[in-house]
């Protein structure tokens, strides 16, 4: 029931990314990263994996329009990173090979985090101002997407479970994906 209740209110949110855009970017940001808590009860692990990368593309759609309304400089670059995820969620959605997300990593939202964030916070605006320092940002914010990705999709392993021992016992979950 609880898994049910946190998809309900990332549907919700991911529009709510226009009208109060931080307060619902930080919460989608979250209940991401804790959906798995829940989910492991109700639903497999391979039904997970696409659960989540359908709600995820759905809550960078709207991150896409605020950027073109509030990042428009930086528009093309984010609408050429989103397609590039949108591709390879189609791939991965096709093939059920979670491999193919290392190569069409989820870069737009690292990218999108790093612009929106510098623009938004004054303390952050460093980080556009100067060119090295924006360069050097960039490509930090590509080799952390990478590394997760291989992290999650490629090493398959879980922060909760593999560093914190603590295992999920994915519901009739019998295939290791």
């Amino acid at each position: 029931m609880a898994y049910y209740f946190v998809i309900l209110v990332r549907i919700i949110l991911a529009p709510l990314i226009l009208v109060w855009p931080t307060t619902a970017i930080i919460l989608s940001l979250l209940l991401d990263i804790f959906d798995a808590d829940f989910a492991y009860k109700v639903i497999t692990k391979k039904q997970y994996q696409m659960v989540d990368k359908i709600l995820d593309s759905f809550v960078l759609l709207f991150e896409l329009i605020l950027a073109w309304q509030v990042l428009p400089e930086f528009k093309l670059l984010l609408t050429i990173l989103f397609v590039w995820r949108m591709i390879g969620l189609t791939v991965f959605l096709e093939s059920k090979n979670r491999h193919v997300l290392l190569v069409f990593g989820n870069f737009f939202e690292n990218v999108f985090f790093l612009l929106y964030f510098a623009t938004t916070f004054k303390s952050l605006n460093f980080l556009l101002l100067n060119q090295a320092v924006f360069y050097t940002a960039m490509t930090l914010a590509f080799l952390s997407k990478i590394f997760h990705e291989w992290f999650i999709h490629v090493a398959e392993l879980s922060i909760r479970e593999h560093l914190f021992g603590s295992k999920r016992k994915w519901k009739n979950d019998k295939i290791n994906l």
